[in-house]
């Protein structure tokens, strides 16, 4: 009996590599490595290589997602430039 041949692609990756979560994420090695450290995103060496659980990178993410209204801009509608207060410089 042969074995079934998978399409490549019809799988999605549970792990990526230390570049790739750089790449995905904007941020550098060394805060990746610290995040693997804290435990705050999910990691595992395989040999000599150190794999990142994708799902953990997504909810690291999202725990610390920045609303708008949270850093100062309004968070429905509005012109914040035109709202009759002088900017701050």
């Amino acid at each position: 009996m042969k074995a079934a041949i998978r399409a490549p692609g019809r799988v999605k990756p549970v792990t990526i590599r230390i570049p790739d979560v750089m790449d995905m994420t904007g941020l550098c090695r060394s805060t990746v490595y610290e995040l693997i450290a804290s435990g705050e995103i999910d990691a595992a060496k395989v040999g000599r290589s150190t794999v990142v659980f994708i799902e953990s990178v997504e909810r690291f993410l999202q725990a610390n997602r920045i609303r708008v209204a949270s850093i100062g801009f309004p968070a429905s509608g509005g012109d914040s430039l035109n709202d009759g207060r002088k900017p701050s410089v």
